[in-house]
């Protein structure tokens, strides 16, 4: 009788886990489907790339769960999931824990810097010039051939102060180019900056929509090559400091709720459909580059989103191809969010370092890549 409750207990075991499985297996499906679906024209379905890592854990789970067990050809039913959802999982983690990582400058090599500065410490009240001296250390040490600073301020009277001129000095730049997005007061722009020590021509901006633009310019290497840089800061979700802060109050306690909890969606939604938007005119004009494409910048979207797929396309992802783990390029609402990202193409340039090193002198950790460049690109 006992062996026959027991039976029947295991059967109702199996029973669940399995009912769960199919569960975490249509949850990376549409996953999977988000990652290529505009959000205009399905509501609400960009919210499930806010879940792609967790979504591939579960799976990864079932398949690991169902090899202890005496069903163990039920492994086959995430492990076949993961590999036709391959795309969207490669997407999320970073797996070169082992392999060489080498940062250091050398004729053959460019090294490129992508960094949401957060406005330089200007919101810093008073004026902390301690801190201007640690960030401009900072940009130094990264010894940068390319660097992008998003969210850069510049007083209207000269774009070359506060920093501008000190940075090109330090780091003995050729090139500077600035456009502005937002006024961040009646006497000082906030936009993106671009520094090179090599040869920066066809210096344009498109604007992809209210206060967003993309600028554009084609980086010469010392081989002859062109290569047409891309840099952008798409639209956020909409939510404030305040937001951000009781997210991560939530999170960090364990507790709690989030109130309001449909507009907080309705917020993350509008922020979906607006890059979604963006994402489309910014694609439509990268692929007519004729040149190999780098793209570097705050995304404001998750790997495995619309945004992220469309803009990289079949370009390689920086952090994909040398980082290590999910990454974290944002500091703000745990545990960890990658938002910043860099593609390149591999028929042009060879990465062969990566990194994204946590600081505090912004509310973004900076991408770090450093690439071989190719003597005979394919393009």
């Amino acid at each position: 009788m006992q062996t026959q409750q027991g039976g029947l207990v295991n059967k109702l075991f199996r029973g669940i886990f399995l009912l769960l499985n199919f569960f975490a297996i249509i949850w990376l499906i549409i996953c999977s489907i988000a990652s290529i679906t505009e959000p205009a024209k399905v509501k609400y379905i960009a919210l499930f790339s806010l879940t792609i890592p967790f979504a591939i854990i579960a799976n990864v789970f079932f398949v690991f769960l169902w090899l202890f067990t005496s069903r163990k050809l039920r492994a086959l039913l995430s492990a076949v999931t993961l590999i036709a959802c391959y795309k969207v999982c490669l997407s999320v983690f970073g797996l070169h824990f082992f392999s060489k990582n080498d940062l250091a400058s050398r004729p053959e090599t460019i090294k490129i810097v992508s960094w949401n500065a957060h406005g330089m410490g200007i919101y810093n009240r008073p004026r902390n010039k301690e801190f201007d001296k640690r960030l401009l250390e900072f940009i130094k040490s990264q010894d940068a051939d390319v660097l992008c600073l998003l969210e850069y301020p510049t007083p209207r009277a000269s774009f070359m102060k506060p920093f501008t001129s000190k940075i090109v000095s330090n780091n003995n730049y050729k090139e500077f180019r600035f456009k502005d997005d937002n006024v961040l007061s009646k006497i000082v722009f906030l936009g993106t900056a671009v520094f090179s020590k090599y040869p920066f021509h066809n210096f344009m901006t498109y604007k992809l929509s209210e206060y967003i633009y993309m600028l554009q310019g084609d980086v010469q290497l010392p081989n002859g090559q062109l290569i047409r840089m891309f840099f952008m800061h798409l639209n956020t979700f909409g939510l404030s400091d305040h937001d951000k802060a009781y997210i991560e109050e939530v999170k960090e306690k364990g507790s709690g709720y989030l109130d309001s909890s449909s507009s907080y969606v309705a917020k993350l939604n509008r922020g979906f459909v607006r890059r979604s938007k963006e994402t489309d005119i910014a694609a439509g004009i990268i692929e007519k580059s004729p040149y190999p494409v780098v793209i570097c910048g705050d995304l404001n979207d998750l790997p495995g989103s619309y945004t992220y797929t469309k803009l990289r396309g079949n370009l390689n992802d920086a952090f994909v191809s040398k980082g290590v783990g999910i990454g974290r390029s944002y500091n703000q609402i745990m545990p960890t969010i990658r938002i910043d990202h860099m593609f390149y193409d591999p028929s042009a340039l060879k990465i062969i370092g990566f990194d994204c090193p946590k600081t505090d002198l912004s509310d973004h950790n900076p991408l770090i890549a450093n690439f071989e460049f190719l003597s005979n690109p394919q393009h």
